[in-house]
């Protein structure tokens, strides 16, 4: 059995009761389990089987979730196409992928060329879920060419535990064709819960909207977009549990949160190769004890984890199998990967993240790391600031120097008090060379500040 099996048994008990929601479509369990399995239909008579790779190039809307579900359900491998990339490189990916056939769903992008989701339908032919099943998520590549993680399809028991929680109003609002989004989706499919689909782009006006008029009491965030909601002038009280992940919060934010909502915001740490690494219950966040606000929790109990010269790995059955196309970490690593986040624990198991890898500043006459997660956290600390990024500039005689982006509340901000601040709090090394006030930070498609867009002005 996988999750496809418990998914069905729900969707056909209860059928009048509401499972999915998405812009103008709202659909009962009885209507999605008929949706699903004319998805399924429609998949097989255009020649998908099992083991087939099938590419979905599509949106939040209930159709794209059930066709999703239907891919696994025939077996296939089902190939996120996210919206990031340019057109050539979301043919190299799809090329990459070696599918079987793509889906996309016009309304959401024309980039991408194949089936129309809304013409695939068939007949509601009831099918048995196949055994076995895989997800490929894009990641982008050092080399500059698309990498897709593997992960294959888990058994029953590593879902019963979530499918044993009470039904949920669950908010998602992150791409289903992304890690958290994904996730989310799960969840709410495992749980018989109403599924809430926010726009494929998030807005936080439409958020507000939709946690009321659906009662929502769970919710799903990457961190710009619940900054977004907190700082939002009818940001809503008391009424939802949050669940938020991809990068860490910052611990000013995170208490903000916890001020206005409670005690009900859960992070969860992760990425696209390696799922479910950690976790940090509201429950063990004390803000009498400010290192609470920084970690990211203690290790999942099936997953391993290792600090190796400051660099985290993790191996277990959260991680992928290998990128598509290259040897499976089983041969290469024994199963083991290297998530680019460098971090550390302390004596109660609790991990700390520095960075990521790749944001570090190697800066200084020494060549020194300032880790810019922990400058951004405490800028954001400072009078006027709301937002902030650090980034490498380089420069012809440190090598790289930092460079801050600021978003303000509105009000001056005095650039020489920040640098001085910062001299004070961190020391001399962390000193911002450069400060530019912009009106918003880049975000990338699911919500994450994009450093490397910012990097790349200095080029």
């Amino acid at each position: 059995m996988t999750y496809v099996d418990l998914v069905l048994e729900k969707l056909s008990t209860d059928g009048d009761r509401e499972a999915l929601v998405g812009g103008d479509t709202r659909l009962t369990r009885s209507q999605a389990r008929d949706l699903l399995f004319r998805l399924a239909d429609g998949l097989v008579r255009r020649g998908v089987r099992p083991g087939d790779g099938v590419a979905v190039y599509v949106g939040n809307t209930p159709e794209a979730v059930l066709l999703n579900l239907a891919v696994h359900l025939l077996g296939g491998r089902l190939v996120y196409v996210p919206p990031e990339p340019g057109t050539a490189e979301l043919k190299a990916l799809i090329e990459r992928a070696d599918v079987a056939a793509v889906v996309v769903d016009p309304s959401f992008g024309t980039q991408v060329d194949g089936w129309h989701l809304q013409d695939l339908p068939g007949n509601p032919v009831e099918r048995d879920p196949a055994p076995e099943f895989a997800t490929v998520f894009y990641t982008g590549g050092t080399t500059g060419l698309p990498k897709l993680a593997v992960h294959p399809s888990r058994k029953t028991g590593l879902w019963e535990t979530r499918a044993s929680l009470p039904p949920m109003n669950l908010l998602s609002n992150t791409l289903i064709t992304h890690g958290s989004g994904a996730g989310a989706t799960m969840t709410a499919l495992l749980t018989g819960s109403k599924l809430v689909l926010g726009p494929s782009t998030f807005d936080a006006d439409t958020f507000v909207r939709l946690a009321r008029d659906e009662q929502i009491n769970m919710t799903i965030f990457v961190p710009p977009m619940m900054y977004e909601v907190l700082d939002h002038p009818d940001c809503p009280g008391p009424q939802f549990h949050v669940m938020v992940g991809g990068s860490p919060l910052a611990p000013k934010r995170l208490r903000q949160a916890i001020e206005k909502w409670g005690p009900v915001v859960n992070q969860g740490y992760g990425m696209t190769e390696a799922h479910a690494i950690t976790m940090m219950p509201a429950s063990e966040v004390d803000l009498d004890r400010p290192d609470t606000l920084r970690t990211v929790g203690k290790r999942n109990p099936l997953t391993e984890v290792e600090i190796r010269d400051g660099d985290v790995w993790v191996r277990g059955p959260f991680v992928m199998e290998g990128y598509w196309g290259e040897p499976p970490l089983s041969e290469t690593s024994d199963g083991w990967f290297n998530t680019g986040d460098m971090g550390y624990f302390d004596d109660e198991g609790y991990l700390y993240l520095n960075d990521r890898s790749k944001d570090v500043i190697v800066t200084g006459r020494t060549s020194d790391n300032v880790y810019s997660r922990l400058l951004d956290d405490f800028v954001v600390t400072l009078p006027g600031v709301r937002q902030a990024a650090a980034v490498a500039q380089p420069d012809d005689a440190l090598g790289e120097v930092v460079h801050l982006f600021l978003v303000t509340d509105g009000s001056d901000v005095d650039v020489d008090r920040i640098r001085a601040s910062v001299v004070a709090e961190l020391g001399e090394l962390y000193q911002p060379r450069g400060v530019t006030i912009v009106d918003q930070l880049p975000l990338t498609k699911v919500g994450k500040v994009d450093k490397r867009k910012l990097r790349s002005q200095f080029r």
